[in-house]
């Protein structure tokens, strides 16, 4: 790639929001790894931490993960018995998804790795720069949540 290329490529927000993602993604995902969490599932148990009981569907909207998804990483965790679905499964029944007492363990560890992750100064930011960037950040996440179908037209398309 020549110097024009990487340039234009420079301009490009969401191209550079994927890289820094995958940089600090990576980073959270191999602290996470080390205790046998998946940055989805670290997604899920976050989801659950206060208690409520949501359905599959809230959770995979809530960590941006397809509803067809979900199904199977909750299989997983509930095998690990990091979570407790309540009721029956079957189509079309609310089946309520709760933290087990593993579950709340797994996030008090998971969370302190993902804090951690949270310094940056090895790439280059302080921590206010590091604060800065993360409520940027949270300012489009929020946004897209408000209105999902506005922000998201087209991301599927991998």
């Amino acid at each position: 790639m020549d110097a024009e290329t990487r340039d234009g490529l420079d301009l490009v927000l969401g191209w550079n929001a994927v890289k820094v993602g995958r940089v600090i993604g990576a980073r959270i995902t191999a602290g996470l790894a080390d205790h046998g969490i998946g940055l989805v599932q670290f997604g899920v148990l976050s989801c659950l931490a206060d208690g409520a009981a949501l359905t599959s569907a809230e959770i995979a909207r809530a960590v941006f993960v397809r509803p067809q998804s979900m199904a199977q990483v909750l299989d997983g965790m509930e095998e690990q018995g990091l979570i407790h679905r309540e009721g029956v499964r079957s189509k079309g029944r609310r089946n309520p998804v709760q933290l087990t007492v593993d579950g709340e363990q797994a996030l008090e560890t998971a969370l302190a790795i993902a804090l951690a992750s949270n310094d940056l100064t090895s790439l280059g930011l302080d921590r206010a720069e590091s604060d800065r960037l993360n409520d940027l950040l949270l300012t489009v996440i929020r946004a897209a949540e408000d209105a999902p179908d506005q922000h998201t037209a087209g991301a599927d398309r991998d």
